[in-house]
């Protein structure tokens, strides 16, 4: 079975794709992004280098960070927050550390600087480099310029593909967001959505005749204005739906059901 994940940065923007078939994984990212990548499935954890190909069964999520900082995340449907992901890609590196292993071996992934023209050793500058440290990409400059300039391309054209499979089946609702004072409930120990992102928000939720159902909450950042902020069940798409005009976020909750948002700054 042949699958695609999109890979995005912690703002919804795409960062590339997850090519997934019979438990064969490659990432392809639209531009450099530095630390680690691991794979994950429900029972192992490997790392894997943008551009190639790794064999894990039933995977179901890919993790980038560069340290503590997540750079981007992509998962199966079915998969588990990221939430969790984080917290075992934590477990492992502790381990790590406890282990005493070099640094060289605790990197899951070096950053991903393709074509990089190697330098000569230090301690030998006059011999020649080491075959095994060369970068794959080209042998030169110049063709690594070229073939940069043809993976941007490919990766372009499927990225468009994706794009207008998506707008092809997507289903447009023929009810309005209208918001309703009678039509808002609230429970009663409050509504805890996205407490990671929005720490502290105040939640309600909206629904009635001809209402889409939805959450709206507001949230005061921490160096910034409040936000008000409208959050629609869905599910992971290149982009949202046409009808929900201004929805430009798309998050998991904890318990891994997906939501398009739309933040706006209050007066």
């Amino acid at each position: 079975m042949l699958c695609y994940w999109i890979l995005r940065r912690p703002d919804g923007t795409p960062a590339g794709l997850v090519r997934v078939q019979n438990d064969r994984v490659r990432l392809s990212l639209s531009a450099p992004i530095a630390g680690s990548f691991t794979l994950f499935s429900k029972a192992d954890a490997v790392p894997i280098l943008p551009e190639s190909e790794m064999a894990l069964p039933c995977p179901e999520a890919v993790l980038g960070a560069d340290g503590d900082r997540v750079t981007c995340f992509a998962s199966a449907e079915q998969s588990a927050p990221l939430a969790e992901y984080r917290h075992r890609l934590h477990l492992i590196r502790t381990m790590h550390m406890q282990k005493a292993v070099p640094e060289d071996v605790l990197a899951v992934s070096e950053p991903f600087l393709p074509h990089v023209e190697m330098q000569k050793s230090s301690d030998t500058p006059d011999s020649e480099p080491d075959s095994d440290n060369i970068s794959h990409f080209s042998p030169t400059q110049a063709d690594s310029i070229s073939d940069s300039a043809r993976e941007a391309q490919a990766f372009s054209l499927l990225l468009q593909r994706a794009d207008a499979f998506f707008t092809a089946y997507e289903e447009v609702p023929t009810i309005d967001m209208v918001q309703k004072e009678d039509n808002i409930t609230e429970a009663p120990d409050g509504l805890d959505l996205f407490s990671q992102e929005f720490p502290g928000a105040r939640w309600r939720y909206v629904d009635g005749t001809d209402i889409l159902p939805h959450y709206e909450g507001t949230w005061k950042q921490p160096n910034g204005p409040t936000l008000h902020i409208l959050a629609v069940r869905g599910h992971a798409a290149p982009r949202p739906p046409r009808s929900l005009l201004g929805f430009t976020r798309f998050l998991r909750d904890r318990d891994g059901t997906g939501y398009w948002l739309r933040l706006t700054p209050l007066p």
